[in-house]
This record gives structure tokens, C-alpha cells and sequence, in this order.
């Protein structure tokens, strides 16, 4: 029996829609965001999931919370804390409960240091094409006190590693609602996509990515991967 990976970008936020690059500032969801989520929701309502992750970002919290409410196929959800900022032995999901883990930093958005607010068309204007698109879309350079992809890919994979491929192994279906860069990372761990090829990945805001998966000898073999249309 496969396993079930569900990978969701938060849908359009106010800086989105400002083309302002946001990285770790907690900027809401425009209305459009808003009704992205529900349309994924209204897609996503009846496969049943047996956990869900989120980063601590209210833009991907929200588009989570509004997909699990149109799901009439999963257990009641209990949003869990992340470590250290509740006791975690107070949230123990019954059996009828949706384990819904919030986390802190390993599936946020890329950081984009000195870059986060400003307007990328400003950006551009300013530093010229090529360095824009190095700072926007290179690998391995990170923008002034920010991150890089790889540092994206650094914090996201191992994370995902270590605490969802086990669940993964175990025939469960997952959800995740992150953001572009660390559904990137995603991406490209379970894809094998090359360092040069995965800056060329677009990940649209709002849209479910479907993975049917069974474990390989290396990673994971992908027998089907399906992106739903709101």
C-alpha cells in the first residue's frame, strides 16, 4: 500500500500580491489567498489524512486550518505547539484527533534578509537583473543576512526526514502547508531534482501537489504525482 504526501503553498498573502518579497515576516493572506484555500479545500475534502505539518507563519497556519474544515474524511484536528513553547505532554491527539504539528522554523519560508518588504521590481531596478536573480532564485548565494535555497534545503530536509518519512513508511497520508522555498526543498529531496534545475520549480500558491510514494533503495519511488487545479 503507497503512502499519501499532500504538499500545499499557503495561498496569495498581502505581500504576494504587493510583490514584496516576505521570507519570515508573518504577513496574513489576501482575500485571494483566502479563497484559494478554500477552493483546495473543497478539492482536498474527502482524502483522509492521518497527520498534518505547518510552519509557525499565520499565512500557511490559515491556508491549513481552511483546507482541514472543508475535510469531512479525517479525524477531528488538534493544532500541537511547537517544542518547548507548551508542555508537549499536554497534547497527546485521542484516536478520533487529527495531529496537526505547528512548527517554528524547519518548514518556514526561505529567509530573505535585508530583502523581506521590499518590491522586487524595485530590487531589480536598483541592483540590476542579474544579481536580482541571483539573490531570488541562485541555489547556493544567499541575499544580504538571509538564506540561500541550500539553506532552505538544509533545515527542511532533514526535518522531514527525521519526523515525517517515518509516518510515510508506516502507509499514513500526510499534509503539509508551507511556503514556495521549503516546498521546494520537498520537492526536490523527493524528486532528485538537480541543484541547477530546481531553482526553475514554480510552486503555485494555493494549489495541492498529490504524491502517491513507496520507499526505494535510495528515497522514495514516486508512482504518481498529481497537481489539483482550483
Amino acid at each position: 500500500m503507497a503512502a499519501t504526501l499532500v504538499l500545499i503553498r499557503h495561498g496569495q498573502s498581502v505581500w504576494n500580491a504587493q510583490n514584496r518579497f516576505t521570507g519570515w515576516v508573518d504577513v496574513p493572506l489576501a482575500e485571494k489567498g483566502w479563497q484559494e484555500a478554500e477552493a483546495a479545500g473543497k478539492k482536498l475534502a474527502n482524502v483522509r489524512f492521518d497527520a498534518a505539518y505547518t510552519s509557525h507563519l499565520q499565512r500557511a497556519i490559515c491556508t491549513l486550518q481552511t483546507v482541514l474544515r472543508f475535510n469531512t474524511a479525517s479525524n477531528t484536528p488538534i493544532f500541537i505547539p511547537a517544542a518547548g513553547t507548551v508542555p508537549r505532554e499536554s497534547y497527546q491527539p485521542g484516536a478520533s484527533e487529527l495531529p496537526v504539528q505547528i512548527h517554528q522554523t524547519e518548514l518556514a519560508e526561505r529567509h530573505y534578509g535585508d530583502l523581506q518588504g521590499l518590491n522586487k521590481d524595485e530590487v531589480k531596478a536598483e541592483h540590476g537583473e542579474e544579481q536580482f536573480r541571483i539573490w531570488r532564485r541562485g541555489f547556493d548565494t544567499p541575499p544580504p543576512n538571509g538564506e540561500s535555497l541550500k539553506d532552505t534545503c538544509d533545515r527542511v530536509v532533514p526535518y522531514f526526514e527525521q519526523e515525517i518519512e517515518p509516518l510515510l513508511k508506516q502507509q499514513q497520508s500526510i499534509l503539509i502547508a508551507a511556503h514556495g522555498n521549503s516546498l521546494r526543498a520537498l520537492t526536490k529531496h523527493l524528486e532528485q531534482i538537480s541543484d541547477e534545475e530546481i531553482v526553475k520549480v514554480e510552486i503555485p500558491t494555493g494549489t495541492p501537489i498529490v504524491y502517491s510514494l513507496e520507499p526505494a533503495a535510495e528515497g522514495w519511488k514516486i508512482l504518481n504525482k498529481e497537481i489539483i487545479s482550483i
